[in-house]
């Protein structure tokens, strides 16, 4: 699990530190940069199975994730790990001044009090060239392969009703994976019952209970589409072709409805059990704003199973954004981050258990109504600052 994140330079996440837990949220204004500690913490793990340039999500090109497109700035990403092997991992990245160039420029890993770096200009991490290079035994290989194992298997998601509905033809690039925007979820829920057809009974039989007017998921084989594997980009560009698409058989009258004309809700949920019923869950899963077209009680219920599957896949951690306080009402102080800017661009961030404006009233109100009446900028203050408003 990576208990704690540290950041420089990368967009407006000047220098911030953040302790995690199994399960943590990330809450704050638009643009206070949620969803850049949700990509930072993608190429992170990417780096160990991705040239560092296609680690780095989105269209960008240049110094454009660089802290004010300073030219000479690397950009640097260390985590900790809950891990008595290897205590912590880092890079440091330098992005070339046109097109999408990123290079290597420091690599440490840490274990025990011993820190190891690694200097290179490559295109890669050492990580990723172990991973690629398995017979090339150097004395550090053993830790190498321990970090990729702890960082390998990121999932990261901001579902599209649209794209999750639509049917998915076989790919064997695309094994128990849907891209960021839920494409693919035909074709994963098809793996799960070719794979396991237990798991996939239990994961029919929890979707039916959260929606018992449906009776059944169905796999039906007609016209779907194929789209390009885990594009950096995040551009998903579809072709025609043969597969199967996605349909509820509804209780009593047995009609099957096509999940193009199902309920955003009903697609989300089972999104998100998808994930759960996992052969292989990820290690790590980004979630950005899961309370997008979902009723607040539908909300909670997603909410339980993400803490479900941190419960039930020990390995599995969670980091996700939200606007929701009616979400925020289900986590702990100690599992929650207000993420600010300052006037300088800077992110500035605030652990809610460290808050003393929370802290004084979590005995009365929930964290979501503490949030809403009291706003960021007083969540966010420090006792410093709070005692001298008090003088």
């Amino acid at each position: 699990m990576i208990k704690t994140l540290r950041v420089k330079n990368f967009k407006a996440l000047r220098d911030i530190e953040i302790q995690f837990t199994p399960i943590h949220v990330l809450i704050g204004p638009n643009d206070s940069g949620k969803t850049s500690i949700l990509d930072v913490l993608a190429a992170l793990c990417r780096s160990v199975d991705h040239a560092l340039a296609q680690a780095f999500l989105g269209s960008w090109k240049g110094k454009e994730l660089v802290w004010n497109g300073h030219p000479d700035l690397p950009v640097r990403i260390e985590v900790d790990f809950g891990d008595d092997a290897i205590a912590g991992y880092g890079i440091s990245v330098q992005f070339g001044m046109r097109d999408r160039q990123a290079v290597m420029m420091k690599e440490f890993v840490i274990k025990g009090v011993e820190r190891l770096e690694l200097d290179s200009k490559l295109k890669i991490t050492q990580v990723n060239y172990q991973l690629d290079h398995p017979g090339q035994s150097t004395p550090h290989s053993d830790k190498l392969r321990r970090v990729q194992k702890m960082l390998d298997g990121v999932h990261y998601y901001y579902w599209n009703p649209r794209f999750l509905a639509l049917p998915v033809a076989p790919d064997s690039k695309r094994r128990f994976r849907m891209e960021p925007n839920g494409f693919g979820l035909a074709l994963c829920l098809d793996e799960i019952w070719s794979f396991d057809r237990d798991r996939f009974v239990q994961l029919e039989k929890r979707f039916t209970n959260l929606f018992p007017h449906i009776k059944s998921i169905k796999l039906i084989q007609e016209t779907a589409y194929r789209a390009p594997v885990d594009n950096p980009e995040r551009v998903t560009m579809l072709n025609k072709a043969d597969g199967k698409g996605l349909y509820f058989e509804l209780k009593g009258s047995g009609q099957l409805v096509p999940a193009s004309q199902a309920s955003d809700g009903t697609l989300l949920v089972l999104a998100y059990l998808s994930v759960l019923y996992l052969p292989q869950p990820p290690r790590l899963l980004l979630i950005e704003e899961p309370e997008n077209g979902i009723h607040p009680k539908r909300l909670r219920d997603i909410l339980k199973i993400l803490r479900n599957l941190v419960h039930e896949q020990s390995h599995t951690q969670v980091v996700l954004t939200t606007h929701s306080p009616y979400g925020l009402d289900l986590f702990k102080p100690q599992e929650v981050t207000l993420c600010t800017k300052l006037d300088t661009g800077e992110i500035k961030t605030t652990r809610m258990s460290d808050s003393p404006v929370v802290l004084q009233q979590l005995d009365v109100f929930t964290l979501g109504e503490i949030w809403t009446s009291e706003g960021d900028e007083k969540i966010a203050e420090s006792p410093d600052s709070m005692e001298r408003t008090r003088e």
